[in-house]
């Protein structure tokens, strides 16, 4: 017999892994089939057209078969030579490892931080970029989870395109939930995340690539090829031949088909709405119950996930685990240089509802009481009552 590992767990509120939906998971379930049947060539034809739609871009968009995180590090390494300098963008967690993968394949990180309760402040970038020579490209994140800050991506990668430099956007946890376009932005690849906004397993990493970057990775003095990481072969045989560099994951294309085939019939706009309504709720919530919100303003805030300050005297990992254990909530912390000072509300995809932000505030609620904190039980739940 299988072990639920959710146990008591009834509502998966964290910032990813996120819930799937039950036509998601009977996609998931189907049986597998040979990846070259011609059905499945055109089947995979079709999910790269939806999350092309999705993505709001007609640049070429390859999937690559891993975690996220498997872009993110292929983005650097393909366009990268030894000794190349990247304005790297730190205000997180996620924008600082960008750093690591840069000087894991020889270049040269040129850091820009700020403090990790703000947004990067597009001024700050264009000095930046002034005063340094010989920048090949900028990484930024869209939406640092740890932090649930978003950078105004639109106008960093406007400047980039000033100063005829490569953009690298993670939107791992943004794309799908809150609006990106790359052709318009001027992202030359973009990465997105299966398991996020998406709302699929943790398995695939959708990316957007430009002219530009092509010819970037073309141009490495040893472009990266025959290697997990390469890019170059997703193109060579995806796009020109229409056959794959390995065996995909064919059960996970099922299921980020039927994904994205669910978000194309709510509609994008709709579906922006619908998170920038919940995460507006949630944080007016956790407000009125008494507790502060993490990054220094309203303005800056996620529309995927709600940071929230700890309160003294409040011990995270007790109160993430009553959430749990007592109410069926599970929700996020536990982020490395973080501990003890943050917890985090996932609200994306297909857990971004108004049903569930009531569900999550009234477990904060009780278990914030349970451990002494004192709360006007209700007080959260009235605000996002509002917004029924």
């Amino acid at each position: 017999m299988q072990k639920d590992l959710r146990k008591k767990t009834k509502y998966l509120m964290t910032p990813g892994p996120v819930e799937i939906s039950p036509r998601t998971l009977r996609a998931l379930s189907l049986p597998v089939t040979h990846h070259y049947d011609p059905e499945f060539i055109t089947f995979f034809q079709d999910t790269t057209e939806k999350l092309q739609r999705i993505f709001q871009t007609k640049k070429d968009l390859i999937i690559m078969q891993g975690e996220a995180v498997l872009g993110l590090e292929a983005a650097v390494a393909n366009i990268l030579n030894r000794g190349d300098r990247v304005l790297v963008l730190d205000n997180g967690p996620y924008g600082a490892w960008f750093g690591i993968y840069v000087e894991n394949h020889g270049g040269e990180v040129v850091r820009l931080r700020e403090d990790y309760t703000k947004a990067i402040a597009p001024e700050k970038v264009k000095k930046k970029l002034e005063d340094e020579k010989d920048i090949k490209a900028i990484t930024v994140v869209h939406m640092d989870t740890p932090v649930g800050i978003t950078n105004p991506v639109e106008k960093i990668c406007a400047l980039a395109k000033q100063f005829d430099i490569l953009t690298i956007v993670d939107s791992v946890a943004a794309l799908g939930g809150m609006e990106i376009r790359p052709d318009e932005w001027n992202i030359d690849i973009c990465i997105c995340g299966s398991q996020k906004c998406l709302s699929c397993p943790p398995a695939l990493t959708p990316i957007s690539v430009s002219t530009r970057a092509w010819e970037a990775m073309e141009n490495k003095k040893n472009p990266l090829r025959n290697t997990y990481l390469s890019m170059l072969d997703y193109r060579e045989t995806w796009i020109k031949s229409r056959t794959f560099p390995f065996t995909p994951f064919v059960s996970e294309i099922y299921a980020i088909n039927e994904a994205a085939t669910e978000i194309l019939e709510e509609g994008l706009e709709n579906i922006f709405a619908r998170h920038k309504k919940v995460a507006r709720a949630i944080r007016e919530a956790v407000q009125a119950i008494g507790l502060e919100l993490w990054p220094e303003s309203e303005e800056i805030a996620s529309e995927t996930v709600t940071t929230v300050c700890i309160p003294d005297g409040i011990d995270d990992e007790r109160l993430r685990r009553t959430m749990a254990d007592e109410y069926g909530v599970l929700i996020a912390g536990e982020v490395t240089g973080f501990e003890s000072k943050i917890i985090r509300i996932g609200h994306m995809g297909y857990s971004a509802t108004i049903d569930n932000a009531l569900v999550a505030i009234t477990a904060l609620e009780k278990a914030l009481q349970k451990l002494g904190f004192q709360v006007k039980i209700g007080s959260g739940v009235e605000r996002v009552l509002h917004y029924v």
